[in-house]
């Protein structure tokens, strides 16, 4: 499972560079989910200037606004779904197409509303 749902995961963020670039001034990037009733949601989005709790985007597309896996839907462990998003974001950088879009941004990832962690930058 968790083989598709990376892939489907690079993707949705392939699809969102594609057709808006992330532009030169956005340095910092945030995966951030919430959950609502009994699923989590997921969204990307950036900031000219580091990321603070209210995750207020200076970049944020439509396509970013939802990252839509069927898969995902049934995980009701929020543990689960922070690791499982994690590693999705770790190997998602292996793209050559997401290397150079994000290159030296810094991603960050963490729940709405709450601090959010710096997981690299990408190099």
């Amino acid at each position: 499972m968790m083989d598709l749902i990376t892939e489907q995961f690079i993707f949705w963020l392939e699809s969102i560079v594609e057709d808006d670039p992330i532009p030169y001034e956005i340095q910092y990037v945030s995966f951030v989910y919430t959950k609502i009733n009994s699923s989590f949601v997921l969204c990307v989005g950036g900031n000219e200037f580091k990321p603070n709790t209210n995750n207020i985007y200076d970049y944020f597309p439509l396509e970013a606004q939802y990252f839509n896996c069927p898969n995902l839907n049934s995980i009701k462990d929020e543990l689960y779904y922070t690791n499982l998003i994690k590693t999705c974001i770790d190997e998602s950088f292996s793209s050559c197409i997401l290397k150079q879009q994000f290159k030296n941004k810094l991603i960050y990832f963490g729940e709405y509303g709450k601090n959010l962690k710096f997981l690299f930058k990408v190099l």
